[in-house]
């Protein structure tokens, strides 16, 4: 909450590269839901950084040294090689960022409260249970959002299918 304050970091930051924005980051309608997706996007970095790179890591090395004999150029070792070999990781990393995106509750509360624009269908699920004690439709409000993020996983599923092959 630091970064987003008023001449806090990233308006120190902005000013070493000319800029002097002095924006309201969390307070602001506009800039309030950007600002939350860039905490988002850098608290998951890592995950997904350690998931990209363990796709990659599995690679055989076999395979970079034969398609440098053939003189593959860089582009079709990752077009040939690197990227069919991290399609299940890039697959889990969309299922992953839409149900989370879906999902989303503790990054808006902790930083906003929920205030204004940063309302978010979990953390209204949340008021209407404990706030508003409708906690039947509350209940109802969850289930809805589990069947919208089963869908959404299925429908993503369905267009980018696995190609396990069968070595049996």
């Amino acid at each position: 909450m630091y970064f987003f304050r008023p001449h806090g970091t990233l308006d120190s930051v902005l000013a070493l590269f000319g800029a002097h924005p002095d924006k309201l980051w969390l307070g602001d309608p506009d800039l309030v839901n950007v600002s939350l997706s860039g905490v988002s996007v850098w608290r998951f970095t890592g995950l997904t950084f350690v998931l990209f790179l363990g796709a990659i890591q599995a690679i055989p090395g076999e395979l970079y040294e034969a398609a440098e004999l053939d003189g593959a150029a860089r582009w079709q070792i990752f077009r040939h090689i690197v990227a069919p070999g991290i399609r299940p990781i890039i697959s889990l990393s969309v299922i992953l960022a839409v149900s989370g995106s879906l999902s989303v509750f503790e990054i808006p509360f902790v930083m906003t409260g929920g205030a204004g624009e940063s309302k978010t269908f979990v953390i209204q699920t949340i008021k209407l249970a404990f706030q508003f004690n409708k906690t039947g439709l509350a209940s109802a409000a969850a289930v809805v959002l589990l069947l919208i993020v089963l869908l959404v996983t299925w429908l993503q599923r369905r267009l980018v299918p696995d190609e396990r092959t069968d070595l049996t």
